[in-house]
């Protein structure tokens, strides 16, 4: 793992606007885990979180660790994507073994990736809220890119549902926080939905590609930093964007994962290109600041919103 990043969460030039609010600080402390997961390899991958988590804990602990999409499985899998598969029981067996080896701390929550097999044999791209105690909430991607390189709906099928879940740290501070899986946050019906439900975290699980090369960085990196930004102001929430690092076959992974506060300001990024762990305390205040600033939720139109989807939406049927 690469250096570790540690930051306050909020800027001094907002602070005092902050304590207009509440005098109580509402942080929930967040470890990105920026892995080289290995296509195929369950074992390996299981040693790659257990060294991820292990270190997090050195560091300090944390409320909330991220890792990147499918990073039980790797993400390019085709056809082996059926030697990988990991229905309820099975999930449920590789958690408590990396539970008990990582040693964590019972509150802890930690955001895993997998390929998911339920018990009406469907094969979904799954991102798992876990504690001590089992799952706690499941994301199943909906959108499924299959264009250019990406063929996961050849062989897995979409979510239905986006749906958000409380956390709560280990000081007793409630999150409300939802899931957007890499090729989701490419959709702003997505994001609105998030906003629709008040979020005030959404972490972007991710396996993203490394593409073009503007000046000093990635046209990828370009693309997402702008997306995520944008909507973290949009929804007046935080944004906390986990991508993996590493080959496979003839493609890499950029890494690049950050941190972005509801002002749409990116706090901390990491490493490009290499592994790291890049821990940060994030400060529901900002979410405050940031709504009554800004009210974008509160003056949200949600009536007329439906209303005109209905409309083009049967307009769209009758064009056939």
């Amino acid at each position: 793992m690469g250096p570790l990043h540690d930051n306050k969460g909020f800027s001094p030039s907002i602070a005092k606007f902050h304590y207009a609010f509440t005098s109580q600080v509402q942080l929930m402390r967040i470890a990105l885990a920026q892995i080289d997961c290995r296509l195929g390899n369950i074992p390996a991958n299981r040693e790659r979180h257990q060294q991820a988590l292990a270190e997090t804990r050195a560091r300090g602990g944390a409320d909330l660790v991220v890792f990147p999409e499918l990073s039980v499985t790797g993400y390019r899998l085709r056809s082996d994507i059926y030697r990988v598969l990991l229905d309820e029981a099975q999930f449920a067996r590789y958690w408590a073994r990396l539970r008990d080896d990582a040693e964590l701390a019972q509150e802890t929550v930690v955001s895993l990736g997998y390929v998911e097999l339920t018990d009406r044999s469907i094969i979904h791209n799954t991102t798992a809220l876990l504690q001590s105690a089992g799952t706690l909430f499941q994301h199943r991607k909906v959108y499924l890119p299959t264009y250019g390189m990406f063929e996961e709906e050849r062989y897995m099928r979409p979510g239905r549902r986006l749906r958000i879940t409380t956390l709560t740290t280990a000081a007793g501070e409630r999150w409300r926080v939802g899931v957007l899986c890499c090729e989701d946050a490419w959709h702003c019906s997505a994001w609105a939905i998030m906003q629709a439900y008040a979020v005030d975290l959404i972490i972007v699980p991710s396996a993203s590609p490394g593409r073009g090369v503007e000046s000093e960085r990635l046209g990828s990196q370009r693309s997402w930093y702008g997306i995520l930004s944008t909507q973290a102001e949009m929804s007046g929430c935080w944004v906390a964007y986990c991508n993996r690092v590493g080959f496979e076959d003839d493609i890499n992974f950029w890494g690049g994962s950050a941190i972005f506060a509801p002002s749409g300001e990116m706090r901390a990024s990491a490493a490009l290109m290499d592994t790291d762990l890049l821990i940060y305390n994030i400060d529901k205040r900002a979410v405050t600041t940031a709504r009554i600033s800004a009210p974008l939720i509160a003056d949200e139109n949600w009536d007329l919103t439906v209303r005109e989807l209905r409309e083009a939406l049967r307009e769209r049927v009758e064009e056939g």
